[in-house]
């Protein structure tokens, strides 16, 4: 579909600023480990009651020539950045017409990763006010999502990959996306499982968990030999507790679906606090299939 078929896709935003410096550079890279081309996807809204169907003598399109202009100059930028980045690399551009939510929901369908820019809620106020396209996407995608806030000056090169693991299929596939970013990257993995704090009493719950979270890990270890794993097993509330881990790591990945903490991991309250609470991209497994 337009080009967009076994592609990394990354939404540009409509200004530019360091966190789309970020966005492309993050999407460039994830196409280069893929060995796929980058899709830089636009999408521009037409004034309400008006089409690109409308009479062109319509005043809509005098608005439309000025903001396309402006369209295809973003585009021009972010497929500047991310061949400075990797220059072997195809890149290409598209400006569409329409909602970005649903333009980019319509890219998701085909793509193999879907990169968008998520600003970090700084306070309870900001988390109230409003929403974001990625926040209003989350949930709703077929494809594995990557939302990236703006960059961390402290986040160390080699920084590990964190991963949230709970033992369900959905945290399964977050481990295959994890060690996936861990290798590619050349950087250890840090699996984290977090527990409810009344299940911190139960005998042997530490060693029952690490024994969980090892039986899950080991089929991806043997893939990934190279990949240096660690384990942790922490109790409280999910969101904070996978947040705090992640503070200065490459990438916190979660599934789309889980049990207990990470239940309706797109659609839940957990998914919400991480999607603009973290602090590094946040990459959500596809979802898994179920019959």
């Amino acid at each position: 579909m337009n080009g967009r078929n076994e592609a990394v896709v990354a939404g540009v935003a409509r200004t530019w600023a360091p966190l789309v410096d970020h966005v492309i550079g993050l999407a460039a890279d994830e196409a280069a480990f893929r060995g796929l081309p980058l899709v830089l996807l636009h999408a521009q809204e037409w004034p309400h009651g008006v089409s690109e169907h409308t009479d062109p003598s319509h005043p809509a399109h005098l608005w439309s020539r000025h903001f396309l202009a402006r369209g295809r100059m973003l585009l021009s930028q972010a497929r500047d950045v991310a061949k400075a980045r990797h220059p072997a690399l195809e890149v290409s551009t598209e400006l569409a017409a329409g909602r970005p939510t649903h333009v980019l929901r319509e890219a998701a369908d085909d793509a193999a990763l879907l990169v968008l820019g998520a600003r970090t809620f700084t306070s309870l106020a900001d988390s109230v006010a409003g929403g974001s396209t990625a926040r209003s996407l989350v949930g709703h995608l077929p494809c594995p999502v990557a939302l990236v806030p703006e960059p961390s000056a402290d986040t160390p090169q080699d920084a590990p990959v964190v991963v949230g693991v709970d033992g369900s299929p959905a945290s399964r596939a977050a481990v295959e996306l994890a060690f996936f970013e861990a290798a590619a990257a050349r950087v250890g993995l840090a699996a984290v499982e977090v527990r409810p704090p009344r299940e911190a009493g139960a005998p042997e719950f530490l060693d029952t968990s690490l024994l969980e979270m090892s039986e899950i890990l080991a089929g991806c270890g043997q893939e990934y030999p190279d990949t240096k794993v660690s384990h942790e097993v922490l109790t409280g509330e999910a969101a904070y507790m996978l947040t705090a881990a992640a503070r200065h790591a490459r990438c916190l990945v979660v599934g789309s679906r889980g049990r207990g903490g990470f239940r309706g991991m797109l659609l839940g309250s957990t998914s919400r606090s991480l999607v603009h609470t973290t602090h590094c991209p946040l990459l959500i497994a596809a979802p898994v299939r179920t019959r």
